[in-house]
């Protein structure tokens, strides 16, 4: 009898360490099948082009299909190509990852210079206003909308609008850390934000302590928005004590694949680890 209960003690201590040795942490490590639904309407914007209206503004819902429903982080993400062209399926690798994970993801479509957005304002500057700048302002305006609509339909995806994250690559993460730092924008938050190959430019003067945490990834070869743009980043970052993370990969051009690894981790297990860091528990 004393050696069968040892055997049984053995057996349970053994499953109990191969248990905990491939045990898996919600938020860190992709554990859900992921249910995707294409092209919701999150608002409408205002277009001058092809002709004076609205235009319908669409999103694709990724979020993790087999787990038992609860409040779940949410993430917005937004693609690049300068505000010219691009599309909400380029961020699909992404959002399928992060809903794997246990995050709600919405990748967006936005208004791009071809809509010719008319902008808000109604003063003579506004008037002046270059097409490229209004565009870049609807952008923001849309990623704010879809912000606003993960708000209104929180209880139906189950999401905790207190935990919402954003990222974007090029133009998207251009329109990601504009809407962040825009000091106009007062809810919803954001977590934190990713920076992947973006700009500021002059109005990296609204990064202020007390933001959003920032993760940025730049190649030192990129000759579409250079390097210097995330050195300045990641300089008034630190000059006003944002918590941070920035990778500049030596070599590398405009656009970096996630599964790049540095330190003997991918980049896509850095983000993920740096937004667990500030999800709150």
């Amino acid at each position: 009898m004393k050696t069968i209960s040892r055997l049984f003690a053995f057996l349970c201590a053994t499953t109990f360490l191969i248990t905990a040795a491939h045990a898996t942490t919600l938020y860190r490590d992709p554990q859900f099948k992921v249910k995707v639904v294409r092209n919701l309407e999150y608002a409408t914007g205002a277009v001058n082009q092809p002709a004076a209206g609205k235009r319908a503004l669409s999103l694709d819902l990724y979020e993790p299909a087999s787990d038992v429903p609860t409040k779940r982080p949410a993430m917005i993400a937004i693609h690049g190509g300068g505000f010219l062209f691009g599309d909400k399926s380029e961020m699909t690798n992404l959002c399928r990852e992060m809903a794997a994970r246990g995050y709600v993801c919405a990748s967006i479509n936005y208004r791009l210079v071809p809509d010719d957005p008319p902008g808000k304002a109604k003063s003579r500057e506004a008037k002046t206003e270059d097409q490229y700048t209004r565009t870049v302002m609807a952008a923001v305006d849309d990623a704010s909308h879809a912000a606003h609509w993960m708000e209104e339909n929180a209880a139906k995806y189950h999401v905790d609008t207190g935990r919402l994250f954003i990222a974007g690559s090029s133009a998207g993460a251009v329109v990601s850390m504009l809407y962040a730092y825009n000091p106009e924008h007062k809810a919803p938050r954001v977590r934190a934000v990713a920076d992947f190959w973006g700009t500021m430019g002059p109005r990296v003067t609204w990064i202020k302590k007390g933001g959003a945490p920032l993760f940025i990834v730049h190649g030192t070869e990129d000759d579409t928005i250079t390097v210097s743009a995330a050195r300045q980043i990641d300089a008034r970052a630190r000059e006003v004590g944002l918590p941070h993370q920035t990778f500049i990969i030596e070599g590398m051009g405009h656009s970096i694949p996630l599964n790049f690894e540095v330190g003997g981790e991918t980049l896509l297990q850095h983000l993920v680890d740096f937004f667990y860091k500030h999800i709150g528990h």
